[in-house]
């Protein structure tokens, strides 16, 4: 039986749904949606739920407000935003278990676009009142947790690139216009890469570490991760030619079988990771410095099984759980 996250219908004397929204009120989705906002918290109180709203005054308040609900025993914290916030939320929620709820209102809406949460605000809350909860895990990498990915490499330097510059404020488009620039002229780097008794060298554009299988909102590169398999899944991407660079990014996005030939494909529960010049890293979006060049410190990235509770549509792609619900 799928368990859903609506007590408003519960019988008597069972404790409603305790949940805390949190909002960043200067970013531009917010200030477009407040009203929307206010209503979707007023609706969940007349289902029942005790819902509060929460503002962000400062940078890391996300994170605060998360730990404070997780040590109030919240049933819920819910991240209005983008992947960015639900990052920074998902750092105090995980081993806990106050779930992760989203009202998507970022750029790209990566983990709600993978789960099938719509990405209008009354249709996410749907799925608050209507879903069912999960139990996911969560990769780690220098002890930050990731939902969605990691990256090295061009994605990386293109993180980095747009981070707390103009070009941000343009969105997907400054992305793809930095992406566009780097991915012609960035270099192949050497890494080594260990998978317990498994070892890959090669000379790589990327390598690309996936919980999820979505990348970007419109490439699959570990397209054959399952979020709750207890493993992470490696890609790493080739070097190849500027042509044959085109001709590769055409075959993920249509999900061409023939990707295979781009790229190595593996999976692990740890993997270590080291490269002859620092390249630099993205977790979920966020830049997070570069690779280690030592062999006696390589980058290390593990999973954390079943770490974190998400609430999902009632539905969701068969293809990404391999557990049954909760």
């Amino acid at each position: 039986m799928q368990e859903t996250t609506n007590k408003a219908n519960s019988s008597p004397g069972q404790q409603r749904t305790k949940a805390i929204l949190i909002a960043n009120p200067t970013s531009g989705s917010y200030i477009f949606h407040e009203h929307q906002i206010k209503h979707i918290v007023s609706g969940l109180k007349k289902q029942g739920w005790q819902a509060e709203l929460k503002l962000t005054q400062a940078g890391g308040d996300a994170k605060r407000l998360a730990r404070e609900a997780v040590q109030q025993n919240m049933d819920v914290v819910i991240a209005i935003g983008g992947d960015g916030t639900i990052h920074e939320v998902i750092q105090e929620l995980a081993g806990s278990e106050t779930a992760l709820g989203v009202l998507p209102s970022g750029t790209v809406n990566v983990w709600a676009r993978e789960v099938g949460i719509p990405l209008d605000l009354n249709g996410a809350s749907n799925v608050l009142l209507n879903g069912q909860t999960r139990r996911i895990d969560l990769g780690k990498i220098q002890g930050r947790y990731f939902l969605l990915m990691v990256g090295m490499g061009v994605d990386g330097e293109v993180t980095q690139a747009v981070e707390k510059k103009p070009v941000k404020r343009l969105g997907v488009i400054g992305y793809l216009l930095v992406a566009a620039w780097w991915g012609a002229r960035y270099p192949a780097f050497r890494t080594t890469i260990s998978l317990g008794e498994r070892e890959i060298k090669a000379n790589a554009l990327q390598v690309i570490i996936g919980n999820t299988q979505l990348y970007g909102g419109a490439l699959k590169y570990t397209w054959q991760a399952k979020c709750d398999d207890g493993l992470l899944d490696l890609c790493v991407v080739r070097r190849q030619s500027l042509l044959r660079r085109g001709a590769m990014l055409i075959d993920f996005l249509l999900r061409h079988p023939k990707r295979h030939q781009w790229v190595r494909y593996e999976t692990g529960e740890t993997i270590k990771i080291t490269t002859h010049e620092p390249v630099a890293i993205q977790v979920d979006g966020e830049p997070l410095g570069h690779t280690s060049t030592s062999e006696a410190e390589p980058t290390l990235l593990s999973v954390e099984p079943q770490a974190l509770k998400v609430i999902v549509p009632a539905t969701v792609p068969k293809d990404l759980f391999s557990r049954q619900p909760l």
